[in-house]
């Protein structure tokens, strides 16, 4: 039974689908001028000829016309120039198929050139002739930025920076060549999936998690870290998160990742070498003194010509040298000029009395050490071997260095190679060794003092450097050098040194050798008020020699002073205080502190 007050639509209206064969054909033209009117869809109807007989509204306002404007212009006018063939090829298709699709340009009234997708329909059941039922959509903003998108990622694969964009839910959308080169990984195999599957869970939690938070909107973040990677291990990374908003909101997120650690390793080497050589330089212009004062070698006399025609054959390879002579022959003096004519001349000379530092830290001395080492490291410090490096490394007094330290030392010499304290990197050095010592080394080998086997490495090429009392023929050009040296540097004007002065120079034995004559001269250029040289002569007798003492504390204390005078202040050593006092270097040393005497030597003619 139908229900009251409906009118039954006829048979044909309900077996009738097209709406535009139902409105043609029940009179129901006030609905489909509705559809057409309201509809934000372009709808249009054309004949067969490619004439123009509906729009509606937003077909007409697209192209810039109204309704009635466009119902005068033939639609192939409308139509891009390089399209027009198309279309008189799409007329006859769609006459003979029925439908037809696919992209058109047209061109509206300011000239804009508009993409449009059609999908067009033959309409022919009930109607004479037949027309053409068309549904368009204008894609030309989308088409353009897939364009857009296109370039970018023709850009993208050029670039050598890794790029990767997730979206919102954590998962690859974008990922460039780079990108997937660097982590050995397929488009396939990595589009789609979440961000914790490739990077370290943790790291993401902590560093990546947050970046599509609200607070970072229209933020980017930069930042460096250390990553370690399965395959490649510990890398330095800089990143920077460029969030990506839509609609007001971070829709995406793009990731730019450099690997920097070569560029780390780079600056950390620069950060070294810049250490390095303003340790360098420290330690040069507290040197540069003793270079200065000893430009050249001073003496004829056949002992010295035959010590410098030994430098002179072995300058020239890199093979150890040991010179062994008595405190004050000029020992450095020799090693300097066998450095200078060596091809290591143009780099470092560095020196380092073992006898002057403290055994306890000889070691952090020669090795350098890391930055909490121990107590006190606040700092990475090179030891000399590094700052030897390419040049010339001279040990004087090698024979002081403590036993636990001379196989640390003969390891270098052996593999050139060393760890600094507290270090565990194994750093390379290339060095020539000139090492001095005023002691027998043989003899404390055979005591168990010095290892046999540090020796030998040692003595490759033993130079003996004479005492000053074997040189007696030098002593006159030693005393004119040092004479205009210091009256030159105290502006005084010397021009003669009396005979007597000059005799009396020449037959002293010299037992602290050329720095005792240097220092003598020193002092009495300093009493010279004249142009003649003015020598405390007084101060030539034997260093043993005690005078009239009121008591044997007193003597006691007067032959300490005169063997430190006699020493230049050095306790041990086979020319040391204590040596030539016949007593043990600790007993020395308790008797100067009980007696409270300064090692440093007392004041001639004291």
């Amino acid at each position: 039974m139908e229900k009251q007050g409906k009118s039954p639509l006829p048979e044909q209206t309900l077996i009738k689908r097209d709406p535009i064969q139902w409105s043609l054909e029940s009179g129901n033209h006030d609905w489909y001028r509705q559809l057409l009117e309201h509809s934000r869809d372009l709808l249009f109807i054309h004949d067969l000829q490619g004439r123009l007989l509906s729009v509606n509204p937003a077909f007409a306002r697209l192209l810039g016309y109204s309704v009635e404007e466009m119902l005068q212009i033939p639609m192939r006018e409308i139509i891009a120039p390089e399209f027009r063939g198309q279309f008189d090829w799409y007329l006859p298709q769609i006459e003979r198929d029925g439908d037809a699709d696919g992209l058109m340009i047209v061109v509206a009234r300011s000239g804009e050139r508009r993409i449009w997708k059609y999908d067009n329909t033959l309409q022919t059941a009930g109607i004479a002739p037949p027309i053409v039922f068309g549904l368009a959509h204008d894609i030309t903003e989308q088409k353009r930025a897939e364009d857009r998108i296109l370039q970018y990622e023709k850009a993208m694969e050029g670039l050598e920076e890794m790029i990767a964009v997730v979206d919102r839910d954590y998962l690859y959308v974008i990922a460039n060549r780079a990108f997937l080169k660097y982590r050995n990984i397929t488009s396939e195999q990595l589009i789609g999936r979440h961000i914790a599957e490739i990077v370290n869970p943790g790291v993401f939690e902590s560093v990546i998690k947050d970046k599509l938070d609200e607070s970072f909107q229209g933020k980017i973040i930069r930042y460096e870290m250390r990553y370690t990677y399965p395959d490649l291990g510990e890398r330095d990374l800089s990143i920077s998160y460029f969030p990506i908003e839509e609609q007001g909101r971070i829709d995406r997120v793009a990731c730019v990742l450099h690997d920097i650690t070569e560029c780390k390793r780079i600056e950390e080497d620069l950060r070294q070498a810049k250490e390095k050589l303003a340790e360098e330089k420290c330690y040069l212009e507290q040197e540069i003194d003793t270079e200065l004062g000893f430009e050249q070698i001073v003496g004829k006399s056949a002992p010295l010509k035959e010590v410098m025609e030994q430098v002179g054959k072995v300058a020239a390879s890199d093979a150890s040298v040991l010179l062994l002579g008595e405190t004050g022959t000029g020992k450095e003096l020799v090693a300097r000029a066998l450095h200078r004519l060596s091809r290591r001349a143009g780099a470092s000379f560095i020196k380092m009395n073992c006898a002057a530092i403290p055994s306890g830290l000889l070691e952090s001395e020669l090795f350098g050490y890391e930055k909490g080492a121990f107590t006190g490291a606040i700092s990475r410090k090179h030891g000399r071997l590094e700052l030897a490096d390419k040049g010339t490394l001279f040990l004087d007094e090698i024979g002081e260095i403590p036993l636990a330290l001379q196989p640390k030392l003969l390891r270098v010499l052996q593999d050139q190679e060393f760890e600094r304290l507290g270090g565990t990197q194994t750093l390379k050095v290339d060095f020539r060794l000139i090492a001095a010592t005023n002691r027998d080394l043989a003899d404390s080998v055979r005591k168990k003092e010095f290892r046999s086997d540090l020796y030998y490495r040692l003595n490759v090429f033993p130079v003996r450097v004479p005492p000053l009392r074997e040189r007696h023929e030098d002593i006159r050009l030693l005393v004119e050098h040092f004479v205009q040296k210091f009256a030159k540097r105290m502006s005084k004007k010397i021009t003669s040194i009396p005979r007597k002065t000059m005799d009396a120079l020449k037959h002293w034995e010299w037992p602290g050798n050329v720095r005792e004559l240097e220092n003598f001269v020193e002092r009495s250029v300093i009493l010279t008020h004249g142009s003649v040289l003015a020598a405390p002569l007084g101060e030539l007798r034997p260093p043993f020699e005690v005078g009239v003492s009121e008591t044997l504390e007193a003597a006691e204390r007067e032959q300490i002073l005169r063997a430190l005078q006699a020493s230049h202040g050095q306790i041990g050593g086979s020319r040391g205080a204590a040596v030539r006092l016949g007593l043990k270097r600790t007993t020395l040393q308790s008797k100067l502190k009980q007696m409270r005497i300064d090692r440093r030597p007392p004041p001639a003619g004291h």
